[in-house]
């Protein structure tokens, strides 16, 4: 077995920051922590913007076009999935490509619905002329529990690779960036990636300090 480094840096800070504010909103949301709740909300836009845009010019296996999303390659898959050997896949496997690609899409829409629910009960933002309505917050709530759910099978996911595919080094690579595997071969960022994912970081942290400072921000007053 070879060990292939394969998500750069900035792929894991992004996966471990959208974790971290998925997290966060999951445990705020309620009147006294409503501004929490829409920061973490809107961070989450930049962190969906940057993984978008990594999706094309990210390195090899961050891109949307390594995804396996054939059916019969997930059919394949589904079916020896308990087994010892599987398919040698470096990147995202048939499963774990359609889960991601669904929670990418799925945040998105919680994402949109948030905005229009927080306008709705707040009158604030950029909805703010919106009339109370319980429906824009049940839609809300439903997807965030399909959110869930997707990463309910994330998690099993990971469990199944750890416990039958330890060889692999799955959980481990999210930390370190190595995956082990028959292959060979190793990613490495390009200086238009280096600068791609800068520009985000900055981003990030000036978008954060901008909500928190400026307290007449058309996102949140």
């Amino acid at each position: 077995m070879n060990k292939n480094y394969i998500w750069s840096l900035p792929t894991r800070v992004f996966h471990w920051s959208f974790v971290l504010l998925i997290v966060i909103c999951y445990l705020t949301g309620d009147d006294k922590t409503i501004l929490i709740h829409a920061i973490s909300g809107y961070l989450l836009v930049v962190a969906l913007l940057f993984r978008f845009g990594w999706g094309y010019v990210g390195p090899k296996y961050s891109k949307f076009r390594d995804f396996s999303l054939s059916f019969k390659k997930l059919k394949e898959f589904a079916l020896n999935i308990f087994k010892r050997k599987t398919e040698d896949s470096l990147g995202h496997n048939p499963m774990a490509s359609y889960v991601m690609v669904g929670i990418l899409l799925v945040v998105t829409l919680i994402i949109i619905t948030g905005c229009v629910t927080y306008g709705s009960y707040e009158a604030k933002g950029f909805f703010g002329f919106l009339q109370k309505d319980k429906l824009y917050k049940h839609i809300h709530e439903f997807f965030a529990n399909l959110l869930y759910f997707l990463i309910f099978l994330h998690l099993c996911g990971i469990a199944v690779d750890t416990l039958f595919h330890r060889k692999t080094k799955t959980l481990k690579s999210i930390f370190n960036g190595f995956k082990q595997s028959n292959k060979e071969e190793n990613i490495k960022l390009n200086i238009i990636q280096k600068f791609y994912a800068l520009i985000f970081l900055f981003g990030f942290i000036g978008f954060f300090l901008y909500l928190l400072i400026d307290k007449t921000n058309p996102f949140l007053y």
